[in-house]
């Protein structure tokens, strides 16, 4: 009998160990991808996207597609900005990842070197006709392009190269090359490449469904890289072996997505000094305008946990959680040597709304309670949020696109830690390179303009600072990539 007691005890004990390890096993990343995933689907898109001055007005109430997936309510996680490799969504579900690598951070830029402080003005302003191609010199007209591209006094600009494609977004990686996530063959499917200082280009790794956004972890060559998991639906971030050996590997593929064909999906990315990675994710739809059936402004379509955000991610094991909210399509991301970020966030699709934000964590920027900016449509502000502000408000429709904060030792001093971003679209403030202090009084001064530093670009996608110090810019149009450097010498101490 007491045999028979002990073998039932001894059951009664497995069982037990086997439900409590499965009940304190450690959670993994909800939004883990399935071990097998195809990313590659076949062009299907015929065109590149094409933006006016002239808006596109939808109705109120445009539905949201039906395919969009909807994140798992359950993961609402409380912002933090601890230097640390250990995410912690709500109190209820403590997650403490185990990388496979440490998370290195990045070293901080310092601006000793660099040439002394130096106030050259504003570039000029370029014709707007009478070039080879009517409006701008055509694809291999690169002398009529010199002519047109204009810098300020004491800088120059010269051909870097040129990518097979229409670039996205561009980084530097560890080996110095230029990478780009382009756009091939006039559809929205693409892949990575890289440029090399000579000028050759290599096809790094592919291929992807609308990419956009990627960034090299800090201390390693692994690429991560934004993109959809298919035209409409679904977003994610892929990671590339190092030295773009083998295929990609999702390591996130359940990010709310997507507004329209071409815009509002998971964006630009970039690494924090805390060694996470940030990535801005747009919103499905425009003011979270209400489904058919619900047409009274207060009832607006829920703003789902996950969009129209800056999320924080553990890169290694994708688990994410919202950094801030309230950014309608918060386009690239970029740290000063500070350690403050700043976003680049495009409006409304009748244009108020294209901003930088200093981004902050757990701050809201007021999406999609955007009445005060004129939009009769939006719903008014719950009591219960406060909306932080913006750093500068772009004039409508300009489409602020990709951002950097100046680390480098080629300019002058004065312009370290300046933030240089491109406005995209073709209307009078746009097509160019701006350049903004983010420090300078005069941002509060009424009449404060951003000093254009690139003109008569066509459609400007990205700017990146290489590792010599200069500023390049990567067109869409053309794949085009400009370099700009400083003439001067005299250096501070």
């Amino acid at each position: 009998m007491s045999i028979r007691n002990s073998l039932i005890g001894g059951v009664l004990l497995v069982a037990a160990l086997i439900v409590l390890s499965a009940a304190c096993a450690p959670l993994s990343a909800t939004n883990a991808a399935p071990e097998v995933f195809q990313a590659t689907l076949p062009p299907t898109v015929n065109s590149a996207p094409i933006y006016t001055d002239t808006p596109t007005t939808f109705p109120t109430n445009t539905p949201l597609p039906s395919e969009t997936p909807l994140p798992r309510p359950s993961r609402t996680f409380t912002p933090t900005f601890t230097p640390s490799d250990t995410l912690t969504p709500s109190p209820t579900r403590t997650f403490t990842p185990v990388p496979t690598i440490a998370l290195i951070t990045p070293t901080t830029a310092a601006v000793f070197g660099a040439p002394r402080p130096y106030e050259a003005g504003p570039a000029a302003l370029s014709a707007a006709e009478g070039w080879t191609c009517g409006d701008f010199p055509c694809e291999d007209d690169i002398a009529g392009f010199l002519q047109r591209i204009q810098v300020p006094t004491g800088y120059t600009v010269e051909l870097a190269g040129q990518f097979p494609g229409q670039p996205m977004q561009i980084t530097y990686g560890p080996d110095g090359r230029l990478y780009a996530t382009v756009l091939e063959n006039g559809t929205r499917n693409g892949a990575v490449y890289a440029l090399a200082e000579d000028g050759s280009v290599e096809r790094y790794s592919g291929e992807f469904v609308s990419p956009v956004g990627l960034a090299f972890q800090p201390g390693t060559d692994v690429l991560y890289v934004s993109a959809r998991v298919s035209e409409r639906q679904g977003g994610g971030i892929w990671r590339v072996p190092s030295g773009g050996a083998g295929e990609p590997q999702p390591v996130i593929t359940d990010l709310p997505c997507c507004f329209d064909l071409i815009d509002n999906q998971p964006n630009g990315m970039t690494f924090g000094p805390d060694g996470m990675l940030y990535m801005g994710i747009g919103a499905l739809t425009d003011h979270a305008e209400p489904l058919p059936e619900r047409a009274s402004r207060e009832a607006m379509r829920d703003v789902l946990p996950f969009e129209a955000a800056i999320l924080r991610i553990q890169p290694h094991t994708g688990q994410y959680e919202v950094f801030a909210q309230g950014l309608r399509n918060p386009y690239d991301l970029t740290f000063d040597t500070n350690r403050q970020m700043y976003a680049t966030d495009n409006g409304l699709l009748t244009g108020p709304g294209d901003r930088i934000v200093a981004v902050n964590a757990g701050a809201h920027y007021g999406w999609p309670y955007w009445l005060p900016r004129g939009c009769e449509t939006c719903a008014p502000k719950p009591a219960s949020i406060e909306i932080s502000p913006d750093l500068w408000d772009f004039p409508d429709r300009s489409l602020p696109r990709g951002i950097v904060a100046y680390d480098g030792t080629q300019f002058p001093a004065n312009l370290f830690d300046n933030l240089f971003v491109v406005l995209w679209n073709g209307t009078p403030d746009g097509q160019r390179v701006v350049r903004i202090n983010p420090r300078d009084p005069a941002l509060l001064a009424e009449g404060y303009t951003p000093e254009p530093f690139v003109t008569g670009l066509i459609r400007p996608a990205d700017v990146a600072v290489a590792p010599d110090g200069s500023l390049v810019v990567a067109d869409f149009i053309y794949g085009h990539v400009w370099r700009v450097r400083y003439t001067g010498t005299e250096t501070v101490g």
